[in-house]
């Protein structure tokens, strides 16, 4: 393969002249690049104002489709590869290309820490259309048609009131694939106890109240808070999220790590290391986890089998780690409600 000729940056800059000027004789404008000297305007040179439309009155809400497979035209498939694909409300040219140019020119003001705190309730707003759909009533009874027409009513419905009462801009990246929902619906129906695994860096953006109410006052069931990560955060952090949590009477709340840091450590997770080298520790937290499974079947169930393997994997998987749980005080431990 013969050798590539040198290019300079002067000519590469002459090639992008070139191609700008090509598009401007097919008549389609360059996008708004860093260095222009205004924003995009309207035909008599003022500025454009972007003014929050009337969301009732627009139109269909285009969506994009991520990780779609094509399909192969020679034979039909037994099974649709894009029934799980992901489905998002597609943001504009016009839109991305505004926003892009406000990152590149507005200028950056600090702010106190105080005005970085948002309130989770007007996050969520719990109670208004934004809460989580909900599977409709059936019953064996009725045909597999049946159910999926009622869950695809629903769904609809349910798409309908949000965009009806909010517009794309104020909303962020939501599922709107009915299948993805559906496996959620399913997983809440066959599990005794729902483990909800948050970012130990910021665990209110994992934790929707409302799936939370929906698990434990609708359907019964118990829930698991996971802090995972929490290697990454200082232990006064981990902390004041566990107390912070504390506020849901009835849910449980368990530090978990796979890569434990000796240096940190939580007030109900210690780490003791050895002196050896070259030993991979394994997760901390998996014994705590399995105390709280535990309390919460009381007995009802034999779970001696996983005590056996946890224990084992941590014996034969941390050599150099020992994980130390704090004197039996009962101030530290999360108390669980079954």
């Amino acid at each position: 393969m013969p050798r590539r000729k040198p290019f300079s940056h002067k000519q590469k800059k002459l090639q992008l002249q070139h191609k700008r000027e090509r598009k401007r004789e097919k008549g389609v404008e360059p996008p708004v690049r860093e260095g222009s000297p205004a924003p995009p305007t309207d035909d008599d040179g003022s500025e454009e104002e972007c003014p929050p439309s009337d969301p009732r009155a627009r139109g269909p809400v285009e969506v994009a489709k991520l990780h779609q497979q094509p399909l192969p035209s020679s034979k039909p498939l037994s099974h649709d590869p894009n029934r799980y694909t992901l489905l998002f409300v597609k943001e504009s040219d016009e839109v991305v290309e505004r926003r892009t140019y406000e990152a590149k020119t507005r200028p950056l003001v600090p702010v106190p820490e105080v005005g970085m705190e948002v309130s989770v309730e007007d996050v969520y707003r719990p109670g208004s259309v934004l809460d989580l759909p909900k599977r409709p009533a059936w019953d064996y009874s009725m045909s597999k048609a049946q159910v999926e027409a009622r869950e695809e009513a629903m769904f609809a419905q349910y798409l309908q009131r949000i965009f009806s009462q909010h517009s794309p801009q104020e909303l962020s990246y939501f599922e709107q694939n009915l299948e993805t929902w559906r496996q959620l619906w399913r997983v809440l129906e066959i599990s005794n106890i729902l483990l909800l695994i948050t970012d130990a860096r910021h665990p209110v953006l994992h934790f929707p109240p409302a799936l939370y109410s929906h698990i434990v006052d609708d359907l019964g069931k118990q829930v698991v808070l996971v802090l995972n990560k929490v290697d990454l955060v200082p232990p006064s952090v981990v902390l004041a999220w566990k107390h912070y949590f504390a506020c849901y009477p009835k849910l449980c709340t368990v530090c978990f790590t796979s890569h434990p840091n000796p240096t940190l450590g939580t007030e109900s997770v210690k780490l003791k290391r050895r002196r050896k080298k070259g030993r991979q520790p394994s997760a901390v937290g998996s014994l705590e986890l399995f105390r709280v499974i535990e309390d919460i079947y009381k007995g009802k169930v034999d779970l001696s089998d996983w005590r056996s393997k946890v224990e084992l994997s941590k014996v034969e998987l941390s050599p150099g780690f020992t994980e130390v749980t704090p004197a039996a005080s009962g101030e530290e431990e999360d108390e669980c409600d079954g």
